[in-house]
């Protein structure tokens, strides 16, 4: 008679149940050519730990430091090394519509480099007394739309004048918020921001969203003062170094695949989708495990359980771990 206290052997472990239901989802999802291996039941960490983890799409902790002394023309907010830039308010219609910009900056130089076709969709973010709005507008075409984005209410009010009296009918004002560009997810061909980039007090959030609203193929392009350059005449904090630029677009996956450093002051910086992040189709998470032969699957599977197991034990927070 088999004694009650001691634990039979020929019952399967915790971690071998769960490696055994990974390898038949696994093998199943091979089966019917399904890109999909994620377990209905299954804890994300769990199986966010059977990949290598994706640098792009991880959050700098902590994601905001607040600081007592910075720059008189900061806001004392830093964001990755980076102190956060004071917002240009409505004050500062004069100064974007200056009649020395065009000389200065030369946008037809940054309209070319943007290779817009008729039909896309645009958001010119930051858009301001829309400057570049405008000149975006006839390259998309009537077919094409351009996206006015912008916080104040008396930018948008500009904006919404100057199409009014040029009879532009593809330019659509949006209201965003400090974390969100009000933009739908996978939207727009482009995103582009001309010395905007420095002032978003929230950098992450919106660039986390800014990603989520382009298409596979979209791009991001970023016009920002050289701060490699000490000659620039511009305050140091609304200047952006291609390096700075780089880290923080990282952490919210995009690559550069693109510089472009034929203006004057200001380089040009182009960006795209790096590999997809953790839950979109193609993600490294889906790539990485669909390469896995469910025999290996399961048992590296095996091992990541039971340490996941250990550590929430310990813990006691066993979160959506499935009774196995």
């Amino acid at each position: 008679m088999l004694n009650s206290k001691v634990k039979p052997r020929h019952l399967a472990p915790p971690c071998f149940v769960a490696a055994l239901a990974t390898v038949v989802a696994a093998a199943s999802a091979q089966a019917q050519g399904s890109r999909h291996l994620l377990a209905p039941w299954a804890p994300q960490a769990f199986y966010t730990s059977l990949a290598r983890p994706a640098q792009a799409g991880r959050a700098p902790q902590p994601l905001y430091e607040t600081r007592a002394v910075h720059d008189p023309d900061g806001t004392g907010k830093f964001y990755m090394g980076r102190e956060i830039a004071q917002v240009m308010g409505p004050r500062g219609i004069p100064w974007l519509d200056r009649p020395q910009r065009e000389s200065e900056e030369h946008p037809e130089v940054v309209i070319d480099a943007l290779e817009l076709h008729e039909g896309e969709v645009v958001a010119d973010l930051g858009a301001g007394s829309g400057f570049f709005t405008f000149r975006m507008a006839p390259k998309v075409g009537k077919t094409g739309k351009v996206l006015a984005v912008d916080l104040q209410d008396e930018m948008l009010e500009t904006i919404r004048e100057r199409a009014a009296e040029s009879k532009v009918t593809n330019v659509v004002e949006v209201k965003d918020t400090e974390t969100d560009p009000e933009l739908p997810a996978n939207s727009v061909d482009l995103v582009l921001m001309v010395d905007v980039y420095h002032e978003l007090s929230y950098p992450y959030e919106v660039m986390t969203k800014v990603r989520e609203a382009l298409k596979p193929d979209g791009r991001v392009v970023f016009v920002e003062y050289r701060k490699e350059d000490p000659r620039v005449p511009i305050k140091e904090l609304h200047k952006m170094s291609v390096e700075q630029l780089d880290k923080e677009m990282k952490v919210v996956g995009l690559k550069r695949v693109r510089t472009v450093e034929t203006l004057p002051l200001q380089h040009i910086v182009i960006y795209e989708k790096d590999e997809p992040l953790f839950g979109e189709v193609n993600s490294p998470l889906q790539t990485q495990t669909a390469s896995l032969t469910p025999a290996r699957l399961g048992m590296r599977s095996c091992w990541i359980y039971a340490n996941l197991t250990s550590k929430l034990a310990i813990t006691g927070r066993w979160g959506a771990i499935p009774p196995v």
